[in-house]
């Protein structure tokens, strides 16, 4: 797993504009080369962000991914929370 590769990409999305307008116009090709399995690159193009926390994505990173990346500025707060919760509380140890 490449725990540290997704918050990468979910810093660069949420903290840089370009990079979140390169995301949104073409997820695939902003992705193409980054050292992700094919589940987490699924996820990241997918927007699932319960998938994202189950794989150990940093919940304020994700959080903050979600808002921009997603449509609609992303899940509401309850929502998020909802999908998460029950997943419980990824190992985050790097």
């Amino acid at each position: 797993m490449s725990r540290y590769q997704i918050d990468k990409v979910m810093r660069e999305v949420a903290h840089d504009e370009a990079a979140a307008a390169a995301f949104r116009a073409d997820a695939a090709a902003y992705l193409a080369g980054r050292d992700l399995t094919d589940e987490e690159r699924a996820a990241l193009l997918s927007g699932d962000y319960g998938a994202l926390y189950r794989l150990g994505a940093h919940p304020f990173l994700l959080w903050a991914f979600t808002r921009v990346a997603l449509p609609d500025g992303g899940p509401k707060p309850a929502e998020y929370v909802a999908t998460i919760a029950p997943l419980g509380t990824p190992d985050f140890a790097t």
